[in-house]
């Protein structure tokens, strides 16, 4: 793994046999993003847990082979869990699969984008009209944004 941080900016590498969602982790525990996103990633995943959200649960499925990430993306809370990343995958055949990434193993690389940041404060609480862990958004004085 290796990562460094420009201006609230942190490009990060990973490398084959990396835990996508542990190592993204780490990255922000390191770097005390406590509220940020993720921005863009490239490169390619096996064995990569994904779900679909029915309106209660998520359907899970877990695509083995190798698979071209297209697209990588979400948010960074200061809540359990701390990530919320969606995935697209192209898949040998060239088609496309995606939804909520629960896990995935880097092979042979990543590289992804995060950012930090600085005035917005990102939180998740359960909303009790659907029951989904949303997204909290407020100012750094704690002043909810428009």
């Amino acid at each position: 793994m290796q990562y460094s941080e420009e201006n609230g900016t942190i490009i990060v590498k990973l490398d084959s046999g990396e835990s996508i969602i542990p190592a993204l982790e780490t990255i922000c525990s390191e770097s005390s993003v406590d509220s940020g996103t993720v921005v863009w990633g490239i490169g390619m995943l096996r064995n990569t847990e994904i779900g679909y959200l029915n309106g209660k649960n998520y359907e899970k499925r877990i695509v083995e082979n190798h698979a071209e990430v297209v697209s990588f993306h979400g948010s960074i809370a200061d809540s359990t869990p701390k990530l919320h990343v969606h995935v697209g995958l192209a898949l040998r055949d060239h088609s496309i699969v995606g939804g909520h990434l629960f896990g995935g193993t880097v092979d042979p690389m990543m590289e992804i984008q995060v950012l930090r940041l600085r005035s917005v404060y990102l939180t998740r609480a359960v909303n009790p009209r659907n029951g989904l862990n949303e997204l909290k958004v407020t100012g750094e004085t704690g002043k909810k944004t428009h």
